[in-house]
């Protein structure tokens, strides 16, 4: 299930460790969790825009984790805006973990 975001099946999937992806601060005050929260059943907003985020729990919002290309474009498009960068194929299993079991 995680090839097509890792690249390989060797990578093991830890929501815990996506947990700790989706709160850490690489710019003080900007997280994943600034913008989604920490509760992806709620919905968030964006912290430049204040644009709405529909929650990101599959189980609330039964469009989310269904394309494979809205989740590439959303990791890349956020890891950069977060991050500064693109996020590695363990971050992305990880994130994938945390969110889908959330």
């Amino acid at each position: 299930m995680y090839q097509s975001w890792s690249g390989t099946s060797l990578v093991s999937p830890s929501a815990s460790k996506g947990q700790e992806l989706w709160e850490y601060e690489l710019i003080p005050g900007k997280s994943c969790a600034s913008c989604h929260g920490s509760d992806l059943a709620q919905s968030g907003s964006h912290t430049k825009t204040n644009k709405l985020i529909k929650p990101l729990s599959p189980n609330t919002n039964s469009k989310r984790l269904t394309k494979v290309s809205k989740i590439n474009k959303w990791l890349k498009r956020n890891c950069k805006f977060t991050y500064k960068r693109e996020c590695t194929p363990e971050e992305k299993v990880n994130f994938i973990e945390f969110i889908r079991t959330n």
